[in-house]
């Protein structure tokens, strides 16, 4: 069996696990009893926000849009991801880095500003050698569906072809997929 990349090796079985082991380093406590039967939905107490929260466990925060979460009214107050690689519009606890994120942040701030400070041609900015990757696109598609202007102004930068196929992945997240949800409530 190959071994895991840096990126994929986040499974939800594995946040699950991460959030049960690491409660006091990461400043919450599992609620006792509130855990879902499927265990995608626990309620926590967060120290940082000294709250109750009712929190999704992920395996990356882009998985938000990837199960619709964006789109029904879920109650949601908070996700648990094992990576953060997304914008969303919760508070993210990530266990990857064990820190909280607020709502429509992302892990590299830096990392969005639009082109507008074009550099020496053929020397890409760290954004332009990001969004080629996995993660950078995730990103990227994360803060367009949430409307960051950031995002918008670096999409107009790129080539017609890419931002027709970037505005059409965005407008596929946005509406609900067809099927049964995502299993959080019992």
């Amino acid at each position: 069996m190959p071994a895991k990349r840096r990126y994929t090796k986040y499974s939800f079985e594995d946040t699950q696990r991460a959030i049960q082991h690491q409660q006091r380093q990461v400043g919450v406590r599992i609620l006792p009893g509130s855990a879902s039967p499927s265990g995608r939905r626990i309620r926590i107490y967060s120290e940082k926000h000294r709250c109750e929260l009712w929190t999704v466990i992920l395996a990356r925060s882009s998985d938000w849009y990837r199960f619709c979460l964006n789109t029904y009214h879920t109650g949601l107050e908070a996700a648990i991801v094992g990576t953060h690689d997304s914008c969303v519009s919760v508070p993210v606890l990530a266990m990857d880095s064990l820190e909280w994120y607020e709502p429509f942040k992302i892990r590299f701030e830096q990392s969005l500003p639009p082109a507008r400070d074009l550099q020496i041609p053929g020397n890409p900015d760290k954004f332009e050698l990001l969004r080629r990757t996995t993660y950078g696109h995730r990103v990227l598609i994360g803060a367009l569906i949430v409307g960051r202007k950031e995002a918008v102004a670096r999409l107009m930068t790129l080539p017609e072809r890419t931002r027709f196929r970037l505005e059409a992945e965005v407008k596929r997240l946005r509406h609900r997929r067809a099927g049964r949800p995502l299993k959080l409530w019992d």
